[in-house]
């Protein structure tokens, strides 16, 4: 019956796995083949509480198997949406890997410790699981539509010039003197200009746009992981104590050895 439950439980939590990476990649999908996406939160919420739900997982069940089946399962929508191809197949494999890694913090930590933390062990296996998701975000960036195109067209996109515009409408714009049209022919003509003089500063370095554009997107990311990583703690230690409730999990006392150095 144990046997029975186990499997069950293992089951409920591949599904689990698998429905929160369909819809975290659905939507990075969507983020990376269209020029000007619209932000949605709910991604946030949804890669946190992913995180969260992979660094449980390894914690509840502890075998390497459960590690590379939980990164098979995570793996496989990101392959869906961005192809099966050696790189993507790579980034998957480094996932794998660093999963193997939060296994190994969260189970010295599990058998470390005398009594159980919930905000540690998933403090310490978080790291690896962020890491290995941005891995594969920074390769689906590598691929995007973005990156080609800035890399065939040999210019900036062009919500850059947007972009440019608008900081010298506000910068130069309230010295300029004359009409509102005049004005504006102004600002139109120092921000085309200034457009183009970026272009032709950064055109030797177009070729090199998408593995520029994957580093850099995995730079901010990794700056930022520190927020994601106390964040998913949240949530993990709110869905950690709903597994107490429900009785799926609970924590026993046992009596255990300890090894001890003498000098003899």
């Amino acid at each position: 019956m144990k046997t029975l439950e186990f499997k069950q439980k293992l089951i409920i939590w591949h599904t689990l796995i698998l429905v929160l990476s369909w819809e975290f990649w659905r939507y990075l999908s969507y983020l990376f083949e269209n020029s000007a996406p619209e932000f949605e939160p709910v991604g946030v919420v949804n890669f946190i509480i992913l995180s969260s739900v992979l660094a449980i997982g390894l914690t509840l069940f502890r075998r390497k198997w459960h590690a590379l089946s939980f990164g098979a399962t995570h793996g496989l929508f990101y392959l869906v949406y961005f192809g099966f191809n050696p790189l993507n197949l790579l980034g998957v494999a480094v996932l794998i890997g660093l999963l193997f890694f939060s296994r190994f913090q969260i189970n010295s930590e599990l058998n470390e410790r005398f009594r159980i933390n919930p905000r540690v062990i998933l403090r310490r296996g978080l790291t690896g699981v962020i890491l290995g998701i941005f891995v594969l975000i920074s390769f689906a960036a590598y691929q995007s539509p973005l990156a080609k195109e800035i890399e065939r067209s040999e210019k900036l996109p062009s919500g850059t010039e947007v972009f440019i515009r608008d900081i010298v409408a506000s910068t130069i714009g309230p010295r300029v003197e004359g009409g509102e049209v005049e004005k504006q022919n102004i600002i139109s003509q120092i921000a085309n200009e200034t457009f183009r003089e970026i272009n032709i500063f950064l055109k030797p370095y177009f070729q090199f746009a998408p593995p520029l554009l994957a580093f850099g997107l995995f730079l901010v990311l990794w700056g930022l992981s520190w927020i994601f990583v106390w964040l998913s703690v949240l949530v993990g230690i709110g869905i950690f104590w709903i597994l107490k409730k429900t009785g799926m999990v609970r924590i026993e006392e046992k009596d255990v050895k300890a090894e001890v150095l003498v000098i003899e």
